[in-house]
């Protein structure tokens, strides 16, 4: 066999070895390394995982923001349409805030606390304040 017969077979049995070459050690090597760190990105990066997971929950509680606004929406355009097209909504909300009665109603004013009013606070001579508008 010649010299150079015996490299091929040389070179051949060390590729088919397997041989833990350091060029072979390297590769793998950054090829792990590489890997890992784009593992590490993809969990932990600027739109990896956790941002994408973190970004979820802030849609989920957005849109229930979303949904809340949109129902006081719908309250609102009802009482708008009520004091469009309905006087009776008008009326109650003209005697409600502004004490408006028509002629002939005699209004009666209670204070809200559930008691009796001491005598000695009201004198005959001087009835209690009325609130005006």
């Amino acid at each position: 066999m010649s010299t150079e017969a015996r490299m091929r077979v040389q070179r051949r049995n060390r590729r088919s070895r397997g041989g833990t070459s350091p060029r072979r050690i390297l590769w793998w090597g950054g090829l792990g390394l590489f890997c890992a760190y784009l593992l590490f990105f993809l969990v932990f990066g600027r739109m990896g995982l956790v941002a994408h997971l973190r970004l979820k929950d802030e849609a989920g509680r957005i849109e229930g923001e979303i949904t809340k606004v949109e129902g006081e929406i719908d309250v609102l355009a009802r009482r708008v349409d009520a004091l469009n097209r309905d006087p009776h909504t008008i009326e109650r909300l003209a005697r409600e805030r502004l004490g408006m009665v028509h002629p002939g109603e005699t209004v009666f004013l209670f204070d809200g606390t559930g008691r009796a009013p001491d005598s000695s606070a009201a004198t005959p001579e001087s009835p209690p304040p009325v609130p005006g508008p």
